[in-house]
């Protein structure tokens, strides 16, 4: 029940129908508060609504579940980028990048806002 759950919450999301996917997805998560893909749905929704903090403090919980989560983590970074902060953006993508050597989005996102702190800088 609560796979299919997860899976009409991602089609939510595909619809861009944001606030009935954060309602199944925080209903997932009052049934069975250790399944960190639950919470990191939730956190993408978080994301597309424009709330990172609470995206980031979700994040937080699916990483306590499930410390290898790259997903999270990429997930991570892009909330800290639209924050501003940078560094702990870089942090995000390395901590993905060791879990998951060839993301495509940590090679490219790496030298990137890596270029854009020294710019800044000038």
């Amino acid at each position: 029940r609560l796979t299919e759950l997860l899976d009409q919450g991602s089609l939510l999301i595909n619809r861009r129908e944001l606030n009935k996917a954060y309602e199944i997805f925080t209903q997932i998560i009052a049934a069975d508060p250790n399944w960190s893909e639950a919470w990191n749905k939730r956190a993408l929704v978080l994301y597309l609504m424009n709330r990172y903090q609470s995206s980031l403090d979700d994040i937080k919980i699916t990483l306590i579940l499930e410390p290898r989560h790259f997903g999270a983590l990429s997930g991570q970074a892009l909330n800290y980028i639209e924050l501003k902060q940078y560094e702990k953006a870089i942090q995000s993508y390395k901590a993905a990048q060791k879990i998951y050597p060839t993301l495509d989005s940590a090679k490219k996102m790496i030298p990137e806002l890596q270029e854009f702190i020294k710019d800044q800088a000038i």
